[in-house]
């Protein structure tokens, strides 16, 4: 239910041969645009999907696929940076130490879309080269990262963008941090020579590598790191985490999003966050309130598969959202992130209501694996409800009792994914007045 309709984006790269082409490293030669440049507007053709029935939501969704940034984005990688420091990240936690910022360097300038990391050692000799010269050092690419590789070598198969040679993705010196290109070349070989790194020469003007030592082997650690996210967001479709680029990995990097995972980077299991939801009718709106942790920086709201909203935090230790009317007598899923400073997902909750005049069932998260089914505008005639999951009667956690008179059913379930509810509501006298089925995925 979470398909969003992608605006596929058709037509060639345009106007790249019309700006003067410049080295870039690994005997590559790019457009003006490319790394260091403004990210181009990209022309977006389709149609859009028809609002859905409830809240008055479209599905349309304008992320990219890194394939799709190829031919949308006319010559920069910078539409790939979420993606890019999803990859740092988790580098930094398959290789804890290994690599260290650079755009805290004094009298160092980066590009618009400069990755700003290298190799510890290899900053040290970065800033103390810059720190014997005294000038500012600008620089156009230092860490690369593997989907921004795929796209300089995707254009230089397709002989755009005037780049004459590009690096395989995975065999790139930017790809293990060890590398910098820089335009000032010859102002700068002799200091950079001077504190470890190596003038590539004519074949390549810009691209300089540290040699000193110090350094460790890298190399496919970008591979692993994209494989070890694909995996996290794709369990039923895994890739092998071995550093190695094949077909198979390539493959699945063109399908990702450019604009990152929904499930991010994780250096250990995550300890758990409690997350609870919960909703009111209000003058015919639904009114969507959440409670998290104080890591929380915002949550996102959505229902069958459309956001409704994403709520920043206040001072209030609650987000709340007023999405709207829905009242077309249908059952609805709800769909909560909670999101950290960096957008990153540190925790989740699934729902269901029923958009219907009278009583309905509700599915309400109160922490990952814990839901609570209840009756909502519940009447005074109704006395107790009885829950079966999957044909198995459950146990309130709270009454201890499956003959529920405070109209609620808590359990903490045990196998997780699509479950069908059966609700028995009872009146007075203890007479079976209406029975409901609703199906839910639990994660």
């Amino acid at each position: 239910m979470r398909a969003a309709v992608v605006l596929l984006v058709l037509g060639a790269i345009a106007g790249c041969g019309e700006v003067a082409p410049r080295t870039i490293g690994d005997g590559a030669v790019e457009a003006a645009l490319l790394l260091d440049g403004a990210r181009p507007d990209a022309a977006m053709n389709g149609d859009a999907a028809a609002p859905t029935s409830c809240f008055g939501v479209a599905s349309t969704s304008m992320a990219l696929t890194v394939d799709q940034a190829v031919a949308a984005v006319g010559c920069s990688t910078a539409v790939a940076e979420p993606l890019s420091q999803q990859l740092v990240d988790e580098i930094n936690c398959l290789s804890p130490g290994t690599l260290a910022r650079i755009d805290g360097i004094a009298h160092v300038s980066l590009g618009s879309a400069v990755i700003p990391w290298l190799q510890a050692p290899a900053v040290n000799g970065l800033r103390a080269a810059v720190s014997a010269r005294g000038t500012t050092l600008a620089l156009n690419s230092a860490l690369r990262t593997l989907p921004q590789q795929l796209m300089l070598y995707r254009w230089y198969q397709m002989g755009a963008c005037g780049i004459t040679l590009a690096a395989t993705p995975g065999t790139s010196p930017h790809e293990s941090g060890l590398a910098i290109d820089t335009s000032d070349y010859a102002a700068w070989q002799s200091a950079l020579e001077a504190h470890g790194w190596h003038w590539h020469g004519a074949g390549d003007l810009v691209h300089f590598d540290y040699t000193a030592g110090g350094t460790i082997d890298l190399a496919g650690a970008s591979v692993r790191a994209f494989q070890t996210l694909w995996n996290r967001n794709h369990p039923a479709d895994t890739l092998t985490v071995d550093g190695s680029y094949g077909p198979m990995t390539e493959s699945r990097l063109r399908m990702a999003p450019t604009e990152g995972f929904p499930i991010g980077p994780s250096c250990a299991a995550m300890m758990h966050v409690p997350l609870a939801v919960d909703w009111t009718l209000d003058r015919g709106e639904y009114v969507f309130t959440a409670t998290a942790s104080s890591d929380t920086d915002a949550v996102e709201y959505a229902s069958d598969g459309h956001v409704l909203g994403t709520v920043h935090r206040t001072t209030s230790a609650a987000f709340t959202l007023r999405a709207g009317i829905c009242d077309d007598g249908a059952d609805h899923d709800v769909s909560v992130r909670a999101l950290d400073a960096s957008g990153t997902e540190i925790d989740h909750g699934v729902g269901l209501f029923q958009a219907v005049a009278g009583v309905g069932v509700a599915i309400r998260p109160t922490d990952t694996s814990t839901f609570e089914v209840t009756l909502e505008r519940a009447t005074s005639d109704l006395t107790a409800i009885e829950l079966d999951v999957d044909g198995a009667s459950v146990t309130d956690a709270t009454s201890t009792t499956t003959h529920s008179t405070r109209l609620a059913v808590l359990h903490t379930y045990s196998m997780l994914g699509a479950r069908t509810f059966v609700v028995r509501i009872y009146g007075a006298a203890g007479a079976l007045l209406d029975t409901r089925t609703v199906s839910l995925t639990l994660r």
